[in-house]
């Protein structure tokens, strides 16, 4: 993108704030399948929406090295971008994969088919049982009714024996019924973000069906023509390099606030992806989110491998809050002019945004989008 349009797209974005008029203020706003899997800490759908549109082109690729459960690639796919996800959270990139090549009905459904099938042949050892007994705000199994545990059980070590493989939409569909405070929900009356302890009567609930259910919801909503099926990639940021041949032409992401975890608030759909107890402790260190509390500079090797993907002249925008502990932006500002031009940034007021039923720490009172170009 040339200098002046780029400094131009970033005054109007500043101007407008796009993404904060009309129907594009609601969080609802968007294609259902943002919604495929709740996931706290979700990037906006309507924020990407225009990103993509604004600083990226049709058919351009389009990556975002921390991708969480894919908002960003998957906005990009509808506007007929070229989109990649990543994430090292195995509950993430799978439903990041899930909305990069969402499969027909059809499809779904003889994942599921394929699925039960698979689970008639297992048996639960002891060990399988004592799984059931971790948890953080209450354990597995007071989630649900015996005999949906043992169905619980069983499906989660399919997966963790079989991996996502082709099946990420039926996975990625599952892990949204896990816990949850609507008929949906495999679970006893919990949250549908955040697995608070669970309250009310232990019903059987039945997983298949209930999955079927909801890949049925899911796919109801059509995909436009627009569509491009993407790429997902599970990993560490830092190993993309070797994974992606072709340099991007624009990087729209979204690291980690500060103060935000990403394994404890999903802990329950962590744990189906076959987390323990001590991953909590030791391999969530191994995530941005408290590599960054240490130290920033990890944000050099971000940045680095970030300009290593961007083609000459692509964009990259960064969205990061402030106001709490720290100051990330004004180290993501320095360190990523260490790599690449900051051309430009705009902010948005978020003070009096509304918490949707949990409890906000109250520290985030800006957002910033940070806007970098490779020379």
């Amino acid at each position: 993108m040339e200098r002046s349009r780029l400094e131009a797209a970033i005054e109007e974005f500043q101007s407008l704030l796009p993404y904060t008029q009309g129907a594009y203020a609601s969080r609802a706003w968007g294609h259902k399948l943002h919604s495929l899997c709740s996931y706290q800490g979700k990037f906006k759908p309507a924020m990407a929406h225009w990103l993509v549109k604004s600083f990226s082109t049709e058919g351009g690729r389009v990556l975002d090295p921390l991708g969480g459960v894919g908002t960003v690639p998957f906005e990009a796919a509808l506007l007929g971008r070229r989109a990649i996800t990543n994430d090292k959270s195995p509950l993430a990139a799978t439903v990041g994969a899930a909305k990069m090549s969402p499969p027909s009905l059809d499809e779904a459904l003889e994942q599921i088919s394929r699925l039960e099938k698979r689970m008639l042949t297992i048996d639960l050892s002891a060990e399988d049982l004592v799984e059931a007994e971790f948890g953080l705000n209450a354990s597995v199994s007071a989630y649900y009714h015996p005999e949906t545990l043992l169905e619980v059980l069983k499906a989660r070590k399919v997966f963790m024996t079989e991996g996502v493989q082709g099946d990420a939409f039926m996975w990625a569909s599952l892990l949204h019924v896990l816990h949850g405070n609507r008929p949906y929900a495999l679970s006893r009356t919990s949250h549908p973000i955040t697995p608070f302890n669970p309250t009310g009567a232990y019903v059987y609930k039945s997983l298949i069906e209930r999955l079927q259910n909801r890949v049925t919801s899911a796919l109801a909503a059509p995909l436009p023509p627009s569509f491009l099926r993407g790429e997902a990639f599970h990993g560490d940021f830092r190993d993309l390099p070797d994974k992606i041949k072709e340099p991007v032409d624009t990087i729209i992401t979204s690291p980690p606030f500060i103060g935000m975890r990403f394994d404890r608030p999903n802990w329950l759909r962590m744990w189906f992806c076959g987390w323990q107890a001590t991953d909590f402790h030791t391999k969530s260190l191994d995530f941005l989110e408290r590599q960054q509390t240490k130290s920033t500079s990890v944000y050099i090797e971000f940045f680095t491998t970030c300009a290593q993907l961007l083609k000459p002249g692509g964009v990259m925008a960064v969205h990061i809050g402030s106001g709490g502990r720290g100051d990330l932006v004004g180290d993501l500002r320095q360190l990523g002019k260490g790599h690449l031009e900051l051309v430009g940034e705009t902010v948005e007021n978020v003070e009096q945004v509304s918490n949707h039923g949990l409890k906000d720490k109250g520290l985030t009172k800006h957002h910033h989008m940070l806007f970098f170009q490779r020379a």
